[in-house]
């Protein structure tokens, strides 16, 4: 390329009438699901440039201030929130969280947030906008893992612990419950596990998606305390005027919590605190025909069995990704 025209693409760059898009913050992905009640690799201090690490809950669900406590599933006192499920926006849109593998560093994705367009099974063309609460770097670019109550604990489970669940959490170990008996769990975790068989998500299993990075709505911000330097969430209209579907699956999760409500769950002792610095990364699984390992068996032939790729040094979290 000349001089001269090498001046002027530099100066179109420059001036605005030519854009180049990062394909690193879009594309075309998949969704699976998860919810092993493990402190998430963003709730770590000094992941990412945030105003505050994603909020940590004790085990009796109360938020924890010292965001240096180890995770539950490392011997430590540290779970994920409660309120860190997704919800109901209106007939076309949904908030949550999920692990993340988008192409960004991890510095560059904890706390960021994205908006899936789901791109098949019966939701296809709904979108839901989601925070990374936790992240994958080994695992396939374009994988967000839902974190939805009863979604399976994978290979770490604090939420026996936390919440006296089955050795193997609730439903199959890989992909949890394979029918709604969310009134099975805490009532706390409920309406997130409501929310996967509603009339938004309509039991989708791992549904694909388009994704692109957007702007974090306040809504979602609020309940992780995390916001990325820089970034001012937004306030959309949409979060104040609850849709009949968000109705509807409100109105499904009361009444499961009412049918559940004989059932005590009772929060075990302390689990042992042993002393635990930030990981350098966090912990990702991948498929066999990634690694060549052998994938962990499941009870659900539809959810899909994570390999393992483990390091002590990284945080817990599970990602099932398809076969």
């Amino acid at each position: 390329m000349s001089s001269s025209l090498k001046n002027i693409a530099l100066l179109a760059l420059a001036t605005g009438l030519v854009s180049v898009s990062s394909a690193a913050t879009s594309g075309s992905g998949k969704t699976t699901r998860y919810w092993d009640c493990c402190k998430g690799s963003c709730s770590w201090p000094g992941k990412a440039d945030v105003s505050n690490p994603v909020a940590i809950c004790d085990k009796n669900d109360s938020p924890l201030s010292d965001f240096n406590t180890a995770s539950a599933c490392n011997g430590g006192d540290a779970h994920m929130c409660s309120d860190q499920s997704p919800w109901v926006v209106n007939d076309n849109l949904a908030y949550g969280f999920a692990a993340v593998s988008a192409g960004l560093s991890e510095s560059e994705t904890c706390c960021s947030c994205f908006e899936l367009t789901f791109t098949s099974t019966a939701i296809s063309g709904k979108k839901m906008i989601v925070q990374a609460t936790n992240t994958g770097s080994d695992v396939g670019e374009g994988q967000f893992d839902l974190a939805i109550p009863g979604g399976g604990v994978g290979i770490y489970n604090a939420c026996t612990a936390e919440w006296g669940a089955p050795s193997s959490g609730w439903g199959a170990q890989y992909g949890g419950i394979s029918s709604n008996t969310c009134n099975e769990l805490p009532s706390a975790l409920q309406p997130g596990c409501e929310f996967r068989f509603g009339d938004w998500f309509q039991g989708a299993d791992n549904p694909t998606v388009d994704y692109k990075e957007v702007t974090c709505p306040k809504a979602i911000t609020d309940k992780t305390g995390c916001v990325r330097s820089g970034q001012t969430p937004s306030v959309s209209e949409a979060d104040a005027a609850p849709s009949s579907a968000a109705s509807s699956a409100a109105a499904t999760s009361s009444k499961a919590s009412s049918a559940a409500s004989s059932a005590q769950y009772s929060a075990p002792a302390s689990s042992a605190e042993s002393a635990s610095s930030a990981p350098a990364s966090s912990q990702a699984y991948v498929s066999s025909a990634a690694t060549g390992e052998t994938a962990a068996p499941t009870a659900q032939s539809s959810a899909a069995a994570p390999s393992q790729a483990s390091d002590d040094n990284e945080e817990c979290e599970v990602q099932y990704v398809y076969n």
